[in-house]
Order: structure tokens, then sequence, then C-alpha cells
């Protein structure tokens, strides 16, 4: 659980996005799990290796994972707009308002920490900040690869709990520092972790709650025959 080897990514970067059928957002939700799950590690990595000679590039494979997972999310949008609201698919039209917020805000938090890596440039976070950011980066990387793979399986959810609750400790942790000044670091350092805590702590439960969507949409509706 939590690694997505090679074969995986590929044999879902090449499924054709028409078989999820439109009104069926739901059923897309492991592909959007993926694509969050490289543009948010492409961000962590700028944010705590700024100045690795690969840091550019890093830069242009980001970029390219975060407009992917913005188009998905605008497909979205677009579907739920496009399709009147109606009592006989009152279901199919919640889960699609569902995973388009969730992934929407998704897509805005990993955009947020890709901003704050642009705006530093080279300028690495203070040596007693690297190592908790990068740490509750990690852990929220891992839990929407753990969040992918619950719903290929599949899985039940509270295989996930072990891996939020460690992403909110590790945010409280963080918090806690900052606030009590014992990490010897600059204001604008000091800022940029607050935020940083606050996006990856939001996109654990987003992830979360986009993998409980997907599984309820394998649910039979209450009353289906």
């Amino acid at each position: 659980m939590g690694v997505l080897d090679e074969e995986t990514r590929v044999k879902h970067r090449t499924t054709d996005p028409a078989d999820t059928g439109a009104g069926h957002e739901a059923d897309g939700v492991p592909e959007l799990l993926l694509k969050a799950h490289d543009a948010l590690r492409g961000a962590t990595h700028l944010i705590t290796a700024q100045e690795t000679p690969e840091a550019e590039g890093g830069f242009a494979a980001f970029t390219e994972n975060l407009a992917a997972l913005l188009t998905e999310v605008e497909d979205i949008t677009s579907t739920v707009c496009a399709d009147p609201l109606n009592e006989a698919d009152r279901r199919s039209s919640l889960m699609s308002l569902y995973v388009r917020g969730d992934a929407g805000r998704i897509a805005v938090l990993i955009e947020q920490v890709g901003d704050i890596a642009s705006g530093r440039g080279t300028q690495s976070l203070a040596g007693p900040l690297t190592g908790p950011v990068r740490e509750l980066g990690e852990a929220c990387v891992n839990l929407m690869a753990q969040a992918h793979d619950v719903l290929r399986v599949p899985g039940p959810l509270t295989m996930l709990n072990q891996g939020l609750a460690d992403v909110t400790a590790r945010q409280r942790r963080l918090s806690r520092s900052l606030l009590t000044g014992s990490l010897a670091c600059s204001t604008r350092d000091a800022v940029d972790a607050a935020v940083l805590g606050r996006c990856y702590e939001e996109c654990a439960w987003r992830a979360v709650a986009l993998a409980g969507i997907g599984l309820q949409a394998r649910a039979p509706a209450v009353g289906a025959h």
C-alpha cells in the first residue's frame, strides 16, 4: 500500500477517459488521485530541495502534472454544469458535485504549494524547518497513494485512518513548534511553513473524502434491486 509502481502508472494513464461515461465522474476518482499524487509529490520536492541541479526540470514536471489535474477538474465541472439535474439521476449528480468540490480544492491547495516554491526561488526553508515540512509532505503524498490503492484493490476506507492520523499529528507538531518559537527561523520561513502545513493537512482530508466517494459510487443505491 502507498507505493505506485510504474506498471500501475502506465495502466491508468492509458485508460480512455471516455470509459467513465458522462455523469459518472466518481468512476474517475482513482485517476484524479493519481494526478494529484504526482503533482503534490513534485511540489513537495521543490519545497524541500530548492538548490538541487534538478530544480528547474522539477518545476517543469510539476507544472505539467498540475495542468493535467486542473484539466481533469475542469472537465468534471463542464460535465456537471452541462447536464441538467433531475430526480431520476440525483445520486450521480450529487457524487459528481462532491468529486468536483474535493478534487478542485485539492488542485487549488497543490497550486498554492507550487506558488510558495516558485516564490522562494532557490531559497530553501530554514534548516530546522526542512525536515518537519518534508516529512509532512511525504506523509500526505503517501496517503494520496494509499487512497488511490484503496480504490484499485479495493479495500475499506478505514485503511486510510492511520495515514490520516499521521498527517494530522505532524501538522499539529509543526504548528505548535512555530507558535512557541522553538524553531529558529525567519518570519517568512515560519509563515511559509504554516501555510504549507495547512495545505498538506487539508489535502489529506480531501483525498480521504474522494476515496470515500469513489467507494460509495460502487455501493448499490438504497432501494436498488
